[in-house]
């Protein structure tokens, strides 16, 4: 099963300023150095503590994405000039990794995040908090990485 959250935002961070929100939230997440921000359509390779893992972004049609969830009753605010989605599955490290690197997007970019599932607006403080508790709560339970990616560096 797929799971979907949103940052809504008015401006773009580049990668750099996305890790530097990661290093500054306290996170050991590593995005993959090769990425290109405005390039971002699909898996992201990152690290959560040495281990590989990632999840799914795109660069999303903000102005129609906010009128489609607008016509399901949901508001997000704004007027937001951006919209970033990720998308993720039921593994906790990839919960973990897709929970902080959103927050800390939204942090940086001054935006907020929509949680699909839950159907609401959280401020970035909130979701990283989130992915601080999952991550104390599962260290010791996340079991093998589902892959190794050895082109961090």
């Amino acid at each position: 099963m797929s799971m979907m959250i949103i940052v809504f935002s008015n401006r773009a961070a580049t990668m750099r300023e996305w890790q530097a929100g990661l290093d500054a939230d306290g996170f050991d997440l590593l995005l993959y150095q090769s990425a290109v921000f405005e390039e971002l359509s699909g898996f992201l390779p990152v690290r959560l503590e040495g281990a590989g893992t990632g999840f799914e972004v795109f660069h999303e049609d903000c102005a129609a994405l906010v009128s489609e969830l607008g016509e399901e009753g949901w508001d997000v605010g704004g007027p937001w000039q951006y919209a970033m989605s990720f998308y993720f599955g039921g593994d906790y490290r990839e919960l973990i990794s897709v929970l902080a690197a959103a927050g800390s997007y939204a942090r940086v970019t001054g935006g907020i995040v929509f949680d699909g599932e839950e159907a609401k607006v959280q401020q970035p403080a909130e979701v990283l908090e989130e992915a601080r508790r999952l991550r104390d709560v599962y260290k010791d339970k996340l079991g093998a990485p589902r892959y190794e990616w050895r082109d961090a560096q």
